[in-house]
């Protein structure tokens, strides 16, 4: 039976994002691993470097069929936040109103995205915007 304390360990916050951090990692990690396997020549990729404006990282994390990329990207202050990347190259940030960081994970055809934020308590949610 799980005690009151693993139960607090299970469900705080860092720990859940060092857990989905690590995870990223291990899926990355395959999927590098996986193109390195593959013998030479056999796939041939075309890289796009995507950096918002002034931001230390950023992580592009979906992309629809009009070309429209989400992700998030860390400022010069380490603050957190979701970005649309436009056809043409255009950045807009997504904050969730309140959010101590926000992250966009997907973008539908429709143009609704999908991800994640913190609230001031540090408590984890996900949202759809519209």
């Amino acid at each position: 039976m799980e005690t009151s304390a693993q139960s607090k360990e299970a469900n705080h916050p860092m720990r859940t994002r060092w857990v989905c951090a690590i995870r990223r990692a291990c899926v990355l990690g395959a999927f590098a691993f996986t193109l390195m396997a593959l013998p030479s020549g056999a796939l041939a990729l075309t890289f796009t470097t995507i950096d918002v404006p002034g931001a230390l990282n950023t992580q592009a994390f979906g992309i629809n069929p009009a070309g429209q990329i989400v992700g998030d990207y860390l400022d010069s202050s380490f603050g957190q936040h979701g970005f649309l990347m436009g056809e043409h190259g255009t950045f807009t940030t997504i904050d969730v109103p309140g959010a101590r960081s926000t992250a966009a994970f997907g973008i539908n055809p429709a143009g609704q995205i999908v991800g994640s934020y913190l609230d001031s308590s540090s408590t984890g949610h996900g949202f759809v915007a519209r």
